[in-house]
């Protein structure tokens, strides 16, 4: 009677599920899925599988606490998140053919964040990539993001991307032919994936910021936003003062200039946040390393200014 309600408890509460590929709207056969459980120590294997002909899927583990499905298809993989109390049948991972041809894929926003303080430059970048097609960007030869960043703040950079249904990973930018060029080979699958990029670099104050934007710039996608503490002034040429985030006295600029050289002056933060860690909220699956938690400060920071300043954001540049 026992082993005939762990039976039956064990086949109640499994996971299963269809892998779809999304690009043809039919079941995949033959994909391998990995379970992963989430917790303190990190992801943990805690079962593996492929699906069958008709796309079907099916593991013994009940959702006994947060888990992760990997599908790993073409070289990519997909991920399902399955959060404690949530229903394990019937799961649905989405895959998609990849791509070579970028022809649905731009950025479609471009931040920056300049806080000067004494005789370093801390630029914090996150570009917005929106995949509007049903295909997976790949390109392992020439990246699918490049970058113009100087030597001096190569040394320094710390770099995560995620994407749709992806928790931020590290990346590695490599050289990409011209000189202080980079590229990231990283899938840009179907919705909005995201690249956050930390540097310093030496400056004095008044100083100076030179840089380029490879991606396209327009009023519709690929618009530079930066964005300094109260008191932290930019000036130059392409560069469009659109006025001070209320609630914080963020100043917001609009940048149009793809070859630029900015002058700074003034010195402040706007991450006050690292001084009260304990207000941070911790993420659903793994809780960050102290040294993890910088990216959730700045993530915070700039999603509180992007409420802000959405206006601002939508105002058409006058600057030719």
């Amino acid at each position: 009677m026992k082993s005939l309600l762990l039976f039956c408890a064990a086949t109640l509460f499994a996971i299963d599920g269809t892998v779809v590929n999304k690009t043809t709207g039919k079941p995949a056969a033959d994909v391998p899925i990995v379970l992963m459980r989430l917790g303190d120590g990190g992801m943990m294997p805690a079962g593996n599988t492929k699906s069958g002909d008709d796309g079907k899927f099916q593991f013994a583990q009940g959702v006994d606490g947060p888990l992760l499905m990997q599908a790993i298809f073409d070289g990519v993989t997909y991920n399902k998140l399955l959060n404690p109390g949530s229903n394990g049948s019937g799961v649905e991972i989405e895959i998609y053919n990849t791509t070579k041809q970028n022809g649905t894929t731009k950025i479609v926003q471009h931040m920056m964040l300049v806080e000067p303080s004494g005789d370093k430059l801390s630029i914090n970048e996150s570009i917005i990539f929106r995949n509007s097609g049903n295909a997976s960007f790949v390109d392992p030869v020439n990246g699918t993001f490049k970058f113009f960043l100087s030597p001096e703040g190569k040394e320094n950079l710390q770099l995560r991307v995620s994407g749709p249904g992806n928790m931020p990973v590290s990346k590695q930018a490599d050289p990409a032919g011209p000189a202080n060029v980079f590229k990231v080979d990283y899938p840009i699958k179907p919705g909005e994936s995201r690249f956050d990029m930390q540097y310093t670099l030496p400056v004095t104050s008044p100083g100076k910021f030179r840089g380029r934007i490879l991606h396209p710039m327009n009023d519709k996608e690929g618009q530079t936003r930066l964005v300094t503490p109260s008191g932290v002034k930019l000036s130059g040429p392409g560069l469009e003062d659109l006025g001070a985030e209320p609630q914080t006295q963020a100043e917001v600029y609009s940048l149009t200039k793809a070859d630029y050289e900015i002058e700074i002056t003034g010195t402040g933060s706007l991450r006050a946040l690292e001084a009260d860690e304990s207000s941070m909220p911790e993420p659903q699956a793994i809780p960050p390393k102290i040294h993890d938690r910088m990216w959730w400060i700045v993530g915070l920071t700039m999603l509180a200014l992007a409420i802000g300043f959405v206006y601002l954001l939508q105002k058409p540049s006058t600057i030719a």
